[in-house]
């Protein structure tokens, strides 16, 4: 007779876990998306797509403001040197 294993536990779906985590991760991917917008707005020569990612940097920048006032995430903590200018500190 073969003895039974414990099947191996399933780990939790990423957002199930502890929801201060979920909101961190998600402030600081917005912010990060908010500096890509606004890098490529700083390359195009196009004046109207400029407008249009400096638009949506704002707009992701308000989001990650908005969700970190909520009290759900705190306020990222930005990097001071010029090592990677405005990217986020690890945590």
């Amino acid at each position: 007779m073969v003895p039974r294993q414990k099947p191996d536990p399933v780990p939790a779906p990423r957002g199930t876990g502890e929801r201060g985590t979920v909101d961190r991760r998600r402030v600081a991917l917005l912010l990060e998306t908010a500096e890509v917008l606004a890098e490529r707005a700083r390359r195009t020569d196009d004046a109207a797509q400029s407008q249009v990612l400096l638009r949506r940097a704002a707009q992701r920048r308000a989001q990650a403001q908005r969700l970190a006032a909520s009290g759900r995430a705190p306020e990222p903590r930005r990097l001071t040197g010029a090592a990677w200018p405005g990217r986020l500190a690890p945590s």
